[in-house]
């Protein structure tokens, strides 16, 4: 596995980002940027626990997110993004929306390093029904809300109308 090392914040811990096969990766590769703000965040940050969802207003625009909150107007679909099993909300005809929220997952490793799992630019949401992470708040929330179409590659094979939840 590739380990793009972002920071060190104390004696023990280091944390890292797999650019080529994780979801943050994904997400940062189309996004560069976020490389220095996550550095920013985490430089700070006294971490423990297994796993660590962190959402940090940065005070200033940082980008688009993705996630917009839906109604009975909106044409939704659903679907598998790339290298995912749970299907994700979709909004047709929605575009992502300015923000100043920046959530990062951290996941400590079998070396007791935090890998960034995820990341994306906007609020921390629960995970999507049908992930390993999703808890009781998952399908109330994702019924309301969704991602702007076209932000996300997407199997083709797996596109449905049908609530797959």
């Amino acid at each position: 596995m590739y380990r793009f090392m972002l920071t060190q914040p104390n004696d023990e811990d280091k944390i890292y980002i797999n650019l080529i096969s994780s979801l943050a990766g994904q997400y940062v590769s189309r996004r560069p940027h976020l490389i220095h703000l996550i550095k920013e965040v985490l430089t700070v940050m006294d971490l423990k626990g297994a796993r660590i969802v962190i959402e940090r207003d940065m005070g200033r625009t940082i980008g688009n997110t993705d996630i917009v909150a839906t109604s009975e107007k909106d044409t939704i679909y659903y679907a598998q993004p790339l290298k995912t099993e749970a299907y994700w909300r979709f909004a047709k005809n929605r575009y992502p929306q300015p923000s100043n929220k920046l959530t990062i997952i951290l996941e400590r490793d079998a070396d007791g390093n935090y890998e960034v799992s995820d990341t994306w630019i906007g609020p921390s949401v629960p995970p999507f029904p049908g992930d390993e992470h999703a808890t009781a708040a998952s399908k109330q929330y994702w019924e309301t809300h969704a991602l702007a179409q076209d932000t996300q590659s997407i199997q083709s094979k797996t596109i449905t109308a049908d609530c797959p939840y």
